[in-house]
């Protein structure tokens, strides 16, 4: 059993989760100015769909070095030729949702050793942006290769406000179009529930099968008190919204984790750096879709041969 799976059946059955996402300040006047972004790596056209892959073993740890008959992909059922394949360790444009929220004054901390892990790791060739929320989403700072810079200005903000979550991630998605690189990826530090947005669930879901981002997403969770424990209706919500994380995670091809106090932030941490430095790109033709600007989904699947071993990609896409 994977780190990933222990953390998160932990978080469901013995922890209580926090709450993610809020407030902060405009970007300064002077943020650099902006490369022309590159080719997308998730991409749908009539020839090819490119489709990142992240393999990890039973352990958690992730494989690298896999040749193309390991693959086989499916598109609604149906096995498709493998048109290419290669492996590669590129730059990303990062998307961050970090939460300032009111709920999260008791682990605000943990959040953010969980944001300073993951950039102190980052390639020097990566670029990020973060995003936070209270009531309302609220710009943080714009795509910069100045980590520290980031990291500096969250060291001293609080925890506040309400918590539009699933608005703040919709926003994320779209701007990560934006990013000069390639590869796109949004970590959401959070714990899946939301009390303030205007965009429902299955909006956001819909966004994230459209987006080229693979969404990583880290719940902060904390041990209940045997003594005092919460009311069964905030338990429920709490599980509810790991979930929902989950799922976000897996209909784009990223991973969830459930962290709780350093050894397990930096493990995640650890274990999104490394999914997003080794990762396999399978190419496809599409069949012919007489359903084009329909915007009907079509689900993809992809299964690589080894014991033990777990491939993680897009669960689909839509044609519009």
């Amino acid at each position: 059993m994977t780190d990933w799976i222990r953390w998160r059946r932990r978080a469901l059955g013995g922890f209580f989760a926090v709450a993610i996402v809020a407030a902060a300040a405009a970007w300064p006047a002077g943020a650099q100015k902006r490369a022309t972004p590159e080719v997308a790596v998730f991409t749908v056209d009539s020839t090819l769909v490119l489709v990142p892959v992240t393999v990890v073993d039973r352990r958690g740890a992730m494989v690298t070095g896999l040749p193309r008959e390991a693959f086989t992909l499916t598109e609604d059922g149906v096995a498709q030729p493998l048109r290419s394949f290669s492996e590669e360790d590129a730059p990303v444009s990062i998307g961050v949702v970090l939460d300032l929220s009111g709920s999260m004054q008791r682990d605000l901390n943990s959040a953010k050793e969980s944001l300073g892990a993951l950039m102190r790791d980052a390639n020097p060739a990566d670029e990020a942006f973060l995003n936070a929320v209270s009531t309302r989403p609220r710009a943080y700072s714009g795509f910069t290769q100045n980590f520290g810079e980031i990291l500096s200005r969250v060291a001293s903000e609080d925890a506040f406000g309400s918590t539009a979550l699933i608005d703040t991630i919709e926003d994320s998605l779209k701007e990560s179009r934006s990013g000069a690189r390639a590869r796109k990826a949004l970590l959401v530090i959070s714990d899946g529930m939301d009390n303030h947005s205007r965009y429902t669930r299955e909006d956001l879901l819909r966004t994230a099968e459209e987006s080229d981002a693979q969404i990583y997403t880290i719940a902060v969770v904390t041990a209940v008190n045997p003594v005092q424990p919460p009311k069964p209706i905030v338990m429920t919500e709490a599980k509810r919204g790991l979930l929902f994380l989950e799922d976000l995670a897996e209909k784009s091809g990223g991973i969830s984790f459930a962290v709780s106090g350093k050894t397990d932030i930096a493990k995640a941490a650890t274990s999104i750096g490394q999914a997003l430095r080794n990762q396999y790109v399978i190419g496809y033709a599409p069949p012919p879709h007489g359903d084009a600007g329909s915007g009907k989904r079509h689900k993809i699947a992809v299964k690589v041969a080894g014991s033990g071993l777990r491939a993680y990609a897009r669960a689909g896409y839509r044609l519009d």
